[in-house]
């Protein structure tokens, strides 16, 4: 990169050319790209159950107490890793001391390893007790474990336990010993001397077939405030309980009727409200969320669930249903209930909508496998995410943490995107039809897939099509598409009868590169498609809006650093001061949703020699109106801008170099991704009131300014003007004598 070389004054005028952010040269040309997404910070976090902090960062909790942190959703820092093996964890100070209770009703063994089996942990913050609450699945052999509440001041603790909330696996015969149901909490709920022969089988023993194993928790609140624990695993299927918000436990006075329809569970007297599963039926890691889309009319509480086996050859996947009540019933997007009257093999089949398959785009190195025990985050922005454990067609059998975003379609549900987040937010204003038609990658994610037997024909792989103007779907299809409603990205793809609704969405795909792509994601009929294009995203072909910035005078806030972008060398560079003269800018449109960017004193933002390439200078000159000084407002939502340049054709921004947070930073042109680095805020602003003739900027006009102008036109070293532009006493751009004349005449006049 060139050093910039800035202009000494003249008797006549001052060249004020100051570099935006930084006066200097940058070391060497590295992208800015590259440094912000590439290489991915990556975790193993089992079962990740999330929940967003105060501070904004968001946080992840798993099997075997592991967690980590993140502040964008994309790279993670541990903050425990898994402590399977050790008594001594980052939130307990000694499981075995502090969690003796539930460890004596599921360590039936003397070979029980207590830190092997700490599963599934849910974390909420309780308003009323203000307290971090756990949510604790403590395991045991033959269906003896239990849910236990723990809590903290802080969320990485200590933890304390305070009780346990619900069991299974208990027994009638007093020989048993510790799992005698005596020693639970069966007769506050049930009374004394129970009939508990349905919870049992034949030998006695816990009948898994009706009675569910007390595992996998997860909390929340309804719209009406109160707090609900879903929880349950396979065997006798998903139950749910209503808590005490105050102390966070079970609500023993909310009791639950023993029902059955046509050999289906509807509710039990302890366990709850049956609302998913039973009679051996695969589904666990349940995951409640209540969510609403922008301009629909009422929202849904929509439970997720993983089916299968969680190994990267077990077939395990995600599927959604939804209600309009926090306890049922739940149905999916064909009506059916997740509830089963007998044994059946679900891991395939259309049940509930499948939001994934395993897949491979053509970008991927290897198949995605066994995605799920997901959690589900609406955050502050509107933005829905599913976050879930992650498995590989490798033979080698780890995980990793995936987050996707998700989208509520026109009808409501929920579509993951076709690639892992990476900041991409929903266009408000839909996209252009040059940004959509062309050639795609289709993956459409079959629900009957099991991916068992190391089957390679179990890896859903991309066909190829083409998305024509005129709303056709040719290649390897023949369907149909459009935007289902002008000036939005919703979108339906028609094929084979069915009708996939969902949205279009410009992200980056998984490659090494990670190259940004227009893509879309849709359902219908439980089955979710994805499409991606085949082509780089140009944003220059995607301006829906091309004048979205009325023309006046703005602050230029970068939405990475909170910074101002400041063109003045006099003024500390990169102050967050805002409305002072070098932070104010004047925005005018030109032609075409071209604008000049201009500062209080003339000068045009300007990328420098009107160079097309990236790393090029973006600099403060003289205004001349060619294309080195156009730029055009790419819109990428919640009141952020990217600034394209003219000089690249559209295709490259100003960047703040290498994505700093630095007072001081230097402002190039680099190819658009989408960054916040590359994103701008762009505010309202009035120029400070200039003293006329208050060259010192003091606040006052005074013979001192008379005296440092003088000295400046005489060139004397080391005379600098706070603000030349209050010495134009002739109003022509420049300082001469005939200024310094009319200074003086009129501090006489003055006295």
């Amino acid at each position: 990169m060139n050093t910039h070389t800035f202009h000494q004054k003249t008797a006549a005028f001052l060249v004020s050319s100051a570099m935006l952010m930084f006066l200097g040269a940058v070391p060497s040309l590295v992208s800015t790209k590259a440094d912000a997404a590439s290489n991915k910070s990556r975790v193993s976090v089992h079962d990740p159950s999330v929940i967003k902090l105060a501070d904004g960062s968001y946080y992840i909790i798993g099997s075997h107490l592991a967690a980590a942190r993140s502040t964008d959703l994309q790279n993670w820092t541990w903050t425990a890793n898994s402590n399977y093996g050790t008594k001594n964890t980052t939130f307990f100070r000694d499981i075995y001391t502090d969690l003796a209770k539930p460890a004596g009703w599921s360590g039936t063994s003397e070979n029980y390893d207590l830190s092997g089996n700490l599963w599934a942990p849910d974390i909420v913050w309780n308003p009323d007790m203000q307290k971090y609450c756990m949510y604790l699945s403590v395991n045991g052999d033959n269906w003896h474990s239990s849910i236990v509440l723990c809590t903290a001041d802080n969320i990485d603790g200590p933890y304390q336990y305070s009780d346990t909330i619900v069991y299974s696996g208990f027994e009638t015969n007093p020989a048993n010993g510790a799992n005698h149901y005596a020693n639970t909490d069966v007769e506050k709920v049930l009374g004394s001397n129970p009939d508990l022969s349905r919870y049992l089988n034949s030998s006695g023993k816990w009948n898994a077939e009706y009675g569910t194993n007390a595992i996998d928790p997860c909390t929340f609140y309804d719209e009406a405030g109160n707090l609900w624990m879903v929880y349950g695993s396979w065997f006798g299927g998903i139950y749910m309980l209503e808590l005490d918000e105050k102390t966070g436990l079970r609500d023993y006075t909310v009791q639950y009727k023993t029902e059955s329809y046509n050999g289906a569970v509807q509710s039990d007297a302890y366990m709850g409200v049956h609302v998913a599963g039973g009679h051996w039926t695969s589904g666990e890691g349940p995951y409640i969320e209540y969510m609403k889309s922008p301009d629909a009319e009422k929202g849904y509480y929509y439970m997720f669930l993983s089916y299968g086996y969680f190994n990267n050859k077990g077939g395990y996947n995600m599927r959604v249903f939804r209600s309009e009540n926090p306890q049922g019933p739940y149905v999916d997007q064909n009506g059916n209930s997740p509830i089963y009257a007998q044994a059946m093999d679900n891991i395939a089949g259309n049940i509930g909508e499948r939001l994934m398959s395993n897949y491979q785009w053509s970008c991927n190195t290897k198949p995605n496998t066994a995605q799920g025990h997901n959690s589900v985050l609406m955050d502050d922005d509107g933005k829905l995410f599913c976050i879930y454990h992650n498995k590989f067609d490798d033979n080698y059998g780890g995980h990793e943490v995936r987050v996707h975003q998700m989208l509520l379609n026109e009808d409501g549900w929920p579509t993951a995107t076709a690639y892992e987040y990476s900041g991409e937010t929903l266009s408000a204003d839909g996209h252009t039809m040059e940004a959509i038609v062309g050639n795609y990658e289709l993956i459409w994610h079959n629900p009957n897939q099991k991916f068992e037997n190391e089957k390679s024909a179990d890896v859903e792989k991309p066909i190829h099509i083409t998305l024509n103007a005129d709303g056709t779907v040719t290649g390897d299809i023949d369907a149909a598409w459009k935007i289902t409603k002008n000036g939005t990205p919703y979108m339906s793809f028609t094929w084979g009868g069915v009708t996939y609704k969902g949205a279009f969405i410009v992200q980056e795909d998984e490659s090494d590169t990670q190259v940004r792509k227009m893509t879309f994601t849709a359902t219908g009929i439980n089955i979710c498609i994805w499409g991606s294009k085949e082509t780089a995203y140009n944003p220059v072909e995607d301006i829906v809006n091309l004048t979205p910035v009325a023309d006046g005078t703005y602050t230029i806030q970068n939405v990475n650093s909170a910074l101002y972008m400041h063109a003045d060398m006099d003024i500390k560079n990169g102050s967050a001061e805002q409305n002072t003269d070098a932070q104010i800018w004047n925005i005018t449109a030109v032609d075409n949703g071209w604008y000049t960017i201009r500062t209080t004193h003339g000068k045009a933002l300007t990328v420098e020699n009107a160079s097309a390439e990236n790393g090029a200078d973006i600099v403060i000159t003289d205004y001349i109106g060619d294309a080195s000084q156009r730029f055009r407002f790419l819109d990428t939502g919640g009141g952020q801008y990217a600034l394209l340049t003219a000089a690249s054709g559209g295709n490259s921004c100003a960047d703040v170099y290498n994505i700093s947070k630095d007072a001081g930073a230097n402002i190039c042109q680099w190819e658009y991704w989408g960054g916040d680095g590359q994103k701008f805020i762009l505010e309202p602003a009035v120029p400070e009131k200039t003293v006329l003739g208050d060259v010192n900027a003091d606040g006052s006009f005074n013979i001192a300014d008379a005296v440092l102008l003088q000295k400046w036109l005489l060139a004397v070293p080391n005379t600098e003007l706070a603000d030349w532009k209050a010495g134009d006493f002739c109003e022509d751009d420049r300082l001469t004598v005939f200024d310094l004349c009319l200074m003086k005449r009129a501090l006489i006049q003055n006295k």
